[in-house]
């Protein structure tokens, strides 16, 4: 049936009509995973033009991407069968925009000024720090850039921005931004942050401007809203305090993205923030089975900053979650794709399977088996690991070390980290390697022996490893000259800098991407090898199929949904993500939580959890990992429990499920051995009090279940450097050693 303009409230169930039909004062709508969120906000717009309560252009509606509004404005155009082109419906910046295009004068701009890129924004921080002699060596312009785009999301100009002793460049920092705004409004030009700034300026400034957009706008509708920052939600309160009818939808089950700047206190705090607001919930869900529901509910009412509801559905039971333990990363990517193959001898399409993971890097062992298997598959929301930067940073590198005359090697990496080598340095080195027909690394070698620049020392140190890596080379294995290539190039020393001062989520993955790539060398005898697997890999990788399997980050999954969903790499420390909660504490626990409770509601059919007991990168801190505790916190009567690496117990065992109070009959052979586990890592929460375990010193004897005997040679934090009598020395989680036994 049709869904048309005299007959759409019939397509709602009774929340969704409820939601619809309220339509004076503030209204948030908490819309569940997959319960018709876009539904609702189309036709509450659509109620409004057909109950004549307001004409097009009196509607502000404020969606996430332009493609969302447009999918809204064509389908309320359809349902009505005429244009609305008037209507005011887009994101905050396309909205501010078409605000700032009449009063362009009241903020300094001229007419026709030009709204400059991302690429823009860097070239003229760069011609700024160039000016004004200001060292990018250490901190970089994209630094500036990324900390100009955070203040103005939070609503500081560089007038209010005081220097603080806690922040590092605040001085420098100040000065661009001052600078950087001066230039801006010279060329007549503005960035995406001075969009809604401007607005604000505006609002504040002129009561004219303001009461005449208040005047306009008797409704306002916003999705998305979970994910507004500051700025955003002060633009919206401006408006909203002329006729004071607003609608939010959002869900504070699914913030997600507090690290590029949106903050869940808005919507938790709506009641503060909007006059007598009703708060709807949307709660019955069309896309999952009840046991996916009913195990994603359980999981995120362990946060306490939410409003609180419960998904409930009625499509079929379902089947339970089913959750895998590996030994290693190998053994997790077979299991899922002999699942996958599976699948799709059933005649399950390819384009309804996913696998979702928390780190970008752990796509590597996937792609690998996929593309061995002959498996179409496509990276959404980024590269495939052997095309990301980093990957291919340090596969140039191996290659000029292999072969000097690979010219495009070079080329890659000869400023890479940065080392003062530009354009005008290499078209030198290329003019003297086609004159004497040799290699660029040749005409490098050429160019430091009959010039005396400020860059020969730099081309003369860049020179001299490559040649002292050739001779390791000879010596050692090729995942020991890869590290020894990353230390003596400064490379990881770069990518932490770049971790530390951009805190993007392309900055933060890269390391893990490192640690991927040197476990990635494991697998192969010799460097040729490693070599000639990645020219296969990439000669492979072309995919002109539309069925494909889809890899992606679970934060990439939000507003996609699969028949099956594989859910990698649920270990503590990777998921939870460690960093996010040492940065941020329970709030950044929380945010994990409400990552994991996205990722299960993806799924409609089936969900696939996995992990790996030996840690990802074997010469990380500690030997080996413990699974989630998001797994820990799923209902028991709706999964089922498989390790493959632990052997069971059985008088261990019991002692633990006496503890436990489990029914003996309800445990699997698989829940047996992870059971098991865990009694032997005794908690799974990372946060135990660590001073139970402070009778170890310097010098004891313990012994460690994997590893056997050995003695401590140094403590540190809860960890200890152990050397074992079977002749290695490793890092340990003090917790996992028992003294003198």
């Amino acid at each position: 049936m049709s869904e048309n303009s005299n007959n759409y409230l019939n397509f709602l169930n009774k929340q969704q009509r409820k939601a619809v039909e309220n339509t004076f004062g503030a209204t948030l709508i908490l819309a569940g995973a997959g319960s018709g969120k876009t539904r609702v906000l189309t036709f509450k717009l659509l109620h409004l033009l057909v109950k004549k309560l307001a004409s097009p252009n009196q509607i502000l509606a404020v969606t996430f991407t332009n493609k969302a509004a447009a999918e809204m404005k064509s389908r309320v155009s359809n349902m009505l069968n005429f244009p609305i082109d008037k209507m005011w419906i887009g994101t905050f910046h396309s909205l501010s925009l078409k605000i700032l295009k009449s009063h362009y004068e009241k903020v300094g701009l001229k007419k026709n000024f030009i709204i400059i890129d991302a690429d823009d924004q860097l070239k003229l921080i760069k011609k700024i720090c160039e000016i004004e002699k200001i060292d990018t060596k250490e901190v970089s312009a994209k630094y500036y850039q990324i900390a100009i785009d955070r203040l103005k999301n939070k609503g500081i100009s560089y007038k209010e921005l005081k220097p603080n002793k806690y922040r590092q460049n605040d001085e420098e920092l100040i000065k661009i931004y001052k600078i950087y705004q001066e230039e801006l409004l010279r060329i007549n030009c503005a960035d995406f942050g001075d969009l809604i700034l401007f607005c604000i300026k505006l609002f504040k400034k002129d009561e004219e401007i303001l009461k005449k957009y208040q005047k306009l706008f008797k409704f306002i509708l916003v999705d998305e809203y979970q994910d507004i920052n500051l700025i955003q939600q002060r633009w919206l309160e401006y408006l909203y305090g002329g006729n004071k009818n607003i609608c939010c939808v959002g869900d504070d089950d699914q913030s997600i993205y507090s690290w590029r700047g949106a903050d869940v206190s808005n919507l938790l705090n709506f009641d503060k923030n909007f006059s007598k607001p009703l708060i709807i919930r949307l709660e019955q869900n069309y896309r999952s089975t009840k046991n996916i529901l009913e195990s994603a509910s359980t999981l995120i009412e362990k946060n306490k900053g939410r409003y609180g509801k419960r998904l409930w559905s009625e499509n079929k039971e379902g089947e339970k979650i089913i959750i895998n333990g590996f030994w290693e990363t190998k053994e997790e990517a077979t299991f899922v794709t002999d699942k996958i193959e599976n699948l799709i001898s059933n005649k399950t399409p390819l384009s309804e399977i996913a696998i979702l993971f928390r780190v970008a890097a752990h796509t590597r062992s996937f792609e690998e088996r996929l593309i061995s298997i002959g498996l179409s598959y496509k990276i959404i929301g980024g590269f495939r690991f052997y095309e990301r930067k980093e990957i291919k940073d340090m596969i140039a590198y191996l290659r000029l070390v292999n072969n000097q005359s690979d010219d495009l090697a070079f080329e890659r990496i000869i400023n890479v980290p940065k080392r003062g080598i530009g354009k005008t340095t290499l078209n030198k080195f290329n003019l003297i390697a086609r004159k004497k027909n040799i290699s660029l690394f040749d005409a490098a070698r050429e160019f430091i022996s009959i010039t005396n620049t400020k860059t020969n020392n730099e081309i003369f140190n860049f020179v001299q490893n490559i040649l002292n890596w050739k001779k390791i080379k000879e010596k050692f294995d090729h995942i020991e000259l890869s590290k020894v290539i990353l230390e003596d190039s400064k490379y990881l020393q770069y990518l932490e800098k770049e971790e530390k001062n951009l805190k993007t989520p392309e900055s933060l993955s890269r390391i893990d991407n490192i640690n991927e790539f040197l476990e990635s060398l494991k697998d192969f005898e010799n460097l040729d090898g490693f070599l000639e697997h990645v020219g296969l890999v990439m000669e492979n990788i072309t995919n002109t199929s539309n069925e494909t399997i889809s890899l992606m980050t679970m934060h990439g999954s939000k507003g996609l949904e699969f028949d099956y969903i594989f859910l990698a790499g649920w270990e503590e420390g990777v998921f939870p993500s460690q960093k996010s909660i040492e940065e941020s504490g329970n709030k950044g626990l929380e945010e994990e939580r409400r990552l994991a409770y996205v990722a299960l509601t993806r799924a409609k059919q089936k969900v696939f959890i996995t992990y790996v007991n030996q840690n990802r990168y074997s010469y990380a801190s500690h030997d080996y990992n413990m699974p989630s505790r998001f797994i820990n916190e799923l209902p028991k009567e709706l999964i089922e429990l498989n390790d493959s690496s632990y052997l069971a117990d059985n008088n261990f065992l019991d002692e633990f499920i006496k503890l436990e109070n489990i029914s003996d009959d309800l445990i699997t052979p698989g829940r047996k051995r992870l059971l098991k586990k865990q009694k032997e890592e005794i908690d799974w929460d990372i946060n135990q009090d660590i001073d139970a375990y402070s009778n170890l010193n310097e010098g004891d004897r313990v012994f460690h279940q994997k590893f056997g005997y050995g003695r401590i040679l140094y403590i540190e934090g809860d960890k200890a450097e152990v050397d074992f009598e079977k002749g290695s020395i490793k890092k340990i989680f003090i917790k996992f050693l028992k003294v003198n036994p």
